[in-house]
């Protein structure tokens, strides 16, 4: 989940139309494109028990083993780590202690290999003395909401109140999934409005190639990605955009006008020492536009409240002055890399993208969206919807991808560990590997213990 944005202290807005220019305002050359890959993982020992947050073999001793040995600087809620900080990269923690990095803003895929590798050798530094494992699929397979660890983050319990009152998943969501995302710029709104649509177009597609939790609860789900399950029913206002989002006349606007309609979870104000505090709106259900119209204990908006609210909107694709592709299950590091080469290809090579929005139909209102993704979580890459089969889609898209890289080379130079993990996935898409969801299903049969899971982590 994303960090809450410092606190600017900037004016309050004039009128929501700020909201739509300072998305405009995040638009950027293609020299200064980057990609941004974020995964989490779980942390368990060697009973097969996840790791809580406190104690000798507790995710804060892993924060703390991390700070010491390899310089990151902690990030302290009440005197305790909930996240590190070294360069422009983070590391974070989920609802349940599921460890999140959040890569640095790279050019190429080979740098993220190298980041990605130096990242786990971190980890496994500091882990294995602990006892500790880590496992990067798409799900803690046997825990519910209630029996997971809890780490105790503001931000967090506010939430958790929340959840069970909008869906009947949100909690699962908090607590048992993991994801890999990569975030993306654009160079202007047009790009940008393309970007998000084939994100959404594409999210049925994504979801069942990088499917990696087939169970649930303990036992099978009889899902490819019990994740992506999960996600449908988290809180509809905040989940789902509505048309406009795959109408190809939609501008930022049309953006900012849903993001402002959506009930807030928290609103930022100063304590008597002059501290930012985070609390629950004053009037339940508020909405961002209420907030802006009639202010909450005596205070209005201004652009960084935008961004925090922004950030607790959690559609499977998501603007914040970056693109963030949302929809797939986090992979075992060999497929990591993956998910940034498909998106560098098929959304920065403005060819591939248009071609990927055809293929998708672009604009076609006929086409069911929901149910495609709804069988995507179910099926994988077996999915099918009339004529839109998922696998041969999803053999399509990486086709494009490879030919944006390619197209790409002469400005932006070569990037190799791009095209091999183009052909990583492409193994998956033909049928030359085994799904994920299929080989962690056989895992976790033969053994039904988070120990399974080790070949899926370091």
């Amino acid at each position: 989940m994303s960090a809450e944005p410092k606190d600017s202290g900037g004016p309050a807005l004039e009128t929501l139309d700020e909201c739509a220019a300072w998305l405009r305002q995040g638009s950027k050359p293609e020299a200064d494109w980057r990609i941004g890959a974020e995964y989490e993982r779980l942390v368990f020992d060697d009973a097969g028990r996840q790791a809580d947050y406190e104690g000798q073999k507790g995710i804060r001793a892993v924060l703390e083993g991390l700070v010491e040995r390899f310089g990151w600087t902690p990030i302290l809620e009440n005197g305790r780590p909930i996240g590190l900080q070294r360069g422009q990269a983070g590391i974070s923690l989920e609802p349940a202690g599921q460890l999140e990095l959040s890569g640095a803003p790279l050019r190429y895929v080979s740098d993220f290999v190298r980041e990605r590798d130096e990242h786990l050798a971190e980890v496994a530094a500091i882990c294995a003395p602990l006892g500790l494992h880590t496992a990067l699929v798409g799900i803690q397979p046997f825990a519910t909401a209630e029996t997971t660890p809890q780490v105790r983050k503001h931000r967090y319990t506010m939430m958790r109140a929340r959840m069970p009152e909008v869906g009947s998943r949100g909690l699962d969501m908090m607590h048992l999934t993991c994801t890999v995302q990569v975030n993306l710029d654009y160079g202007d709104e047009t790009m940008a409005m393309e970007m998000m649509r084939l994100g959404m177009l594409s999210a049925p597609v994504l979801i069942a190639l990088f499917a990696a939790s087939p169970w649930r609860h303990g036992r099978p789900s009889g899902m490819a990605s019990a994740r992506a399950f999960i996600w449908e029913d988290v809180e509809t206002a905040r989940c789902l955009p509505g048309p406009w989002i795959y109408d190809p006349a939609s501008t930022f606007d049309d953006h900012a006008a849903w993001s402002v309609d959506v009930p807030l979870y928290f609103v930022r104000h100063r304590d008597a020492s002059g501290q930012t505090v985070t609390l629950l709106p004053e009037q339940k259900g508020m909405t961002f536009r209420d907030f802006f119209e009639r202010g909450d204990r005596g205070r209005r908006p201004n652009l960084t409240d935008f961004a925090l609210h922004l950030s607790t909107l959690f559609p499977d694709v998501r603007c914040k002055r970056v693109i963030e592709l949302r929809a797939c299950d986090c992979v075992p590091p060999d497929l990591l890399p993956g998910l940034p080469a498909l998106a560098k290809g098929l959304f920065y090579d403005a060819d591939s993208r248009r071609a990927a929005l055809g293929l998708l139909r672009d604009g076609d209102a006929s086409v069911d969206r929901l149910a495609l993704r709804h069988i995507a979580a179910r099926q994988g890459l077996d999915g099918r919807l009339g004529d839109l089969a998922l696998g041969p889609l999803a053999m399509a898209l990486l086709d494009l991808a490879r030919l944006g890289l390619e197209r790409l080379t002469p400005r932006w130079g070569e990037d190799a560990a791009a095209l091999a993990a183009i052909d990583g996935l492409d193994a998956i898409a033909r049928g030359e590997r085994t799904p994920l969801w299929r080989e962690i299903d056989a895992a976790l049969r033969a053994e039904p213990s988070l120990n399974a899971l080790r070949p899926f982590g370091v």
